[in-house]
């Protein structure tokens, strides 16, 4: 079945153990496919990660040992971060349709910089392999002491309020921090949205997909910070300084317009108040269950 919750689910607990199960499952499939390459499989085990710890949050009211489980994923997908972010510099880069030589330059020198050897990519995912069976182990036995909406409701409010706080807190920021949590925020909101599409597919559907293109364009943005810092960090022989200079101007103006593309896309999704969001969920799920 897909990332929802169903009425077919008899419990919340049994929704929640069948959702965990598929994502733990997607992650083992990841990993053991010997065709993957190693940036793929970082890729699809921490979106997995992330959809897992959104569940957890969305539930966290009726499993007081959410937090420890949401904190041992995220050091999980945390052991990942390095191969995750020397593959997201390449594709960055190239989405940027720089001058041939200068995409070429860089390329190398980001290669050289986040160079990981393929032993160590191994043994960096065989650690999280044993880390996310060990989890889906105990995911297995997660029993959950409230049901039905009174289960879902308090995480649901609470995530689309922190969302909402976030983004009063980015759009207000003089540095890049409180756009860092926004953007872990709407990841959080989106995946809810997801998880609760089956409460009204028609307009749940379209909700999920503007909560998607947000979450890309916080995430392009983050991505070209990233290639920003390692760009400026190069050294004349490696780039040349007016080379640097074009690139640099570049990789701005792309974070700029992801930022604005962003920014109004959030304002729309969080327009309505936490109560007035949960309210409407709630009467949508209690139509369908």
């Amino acid at each position: 079945m897909a990332y929802r919750f169903s009425a077919k689910d008899p419990t919340v607990t049994d929704g929640v153990r069948r959702i965990a199960a598929e994502e733990f499952a997607a992650i083992e499939a990841a990993l053991s496919d010997p065709a993957m390459p190693a940036a793929r499989k970082v890729h699809e085990s921490r979106k997995a990660t992330k959809r897992l710890r959104a569940l957890l949050r969305l539930t966290a009211a009726a499993f007081p040992g959410a937090p420890a489980e949401i904190a041992a994923l995220r050091d999980a997908a945390a052991s990942l971060s390095a191969l995750r972010d020397k593959g997201a510099l390449s594709e960055t880069l190239a989405r940027l349709e720089m001058p041939a030589d200068i995409e070429t330059r860089i390329g190398k020198a980001i290669s050289r910089r986040r160079a990981v050897s393929a032993a160590e990519s191994r043994r960096l995912l065989a650690a999280f392999a044993d880390d996310a069976a060990s989890a889906a182990g105990r995911a297995s036995e997660w029993s959950f002491d409230r049901d039905g909406w009174k289960a879902i409701g308090p995480g649901l409010a609470k995530g689309y309020r922190r969302f909402a706080d976030a983004l009063t807190e980015a759009r207000d920021a003089r540095d890049e921090e409180p756009v860092h949590d926004l953007r872990k925020r709407a990841k959080d909101h989106w995946y809810q949205t997801l998880l609760l599409r089956g409460v009204f597919p028609d307009v749940m559907d379209g909700y999920a997909a503007a909560g998607e293109r947000l979450c890309d364009d916080l995430g392009d943005w983050r991505d070209l910070g990233l290639l920003e810092a390692e760009v400026s960090q190069l050294t004349a022989r490696q780039l040349g300084a007016a080379h640097a200079e074009e690139a640099l101007g570049r990789i701005s103006k792309a974070r700029r317009r992801a930022l604005r593309r962003a920014f109004r896309t959030a304002r729309r999704l969080a327009s309505e108040s936490p109560d007035a969001y949960a309210a409407r969920i709630r009467a949508w799920w209690q139509l369908s269950h």
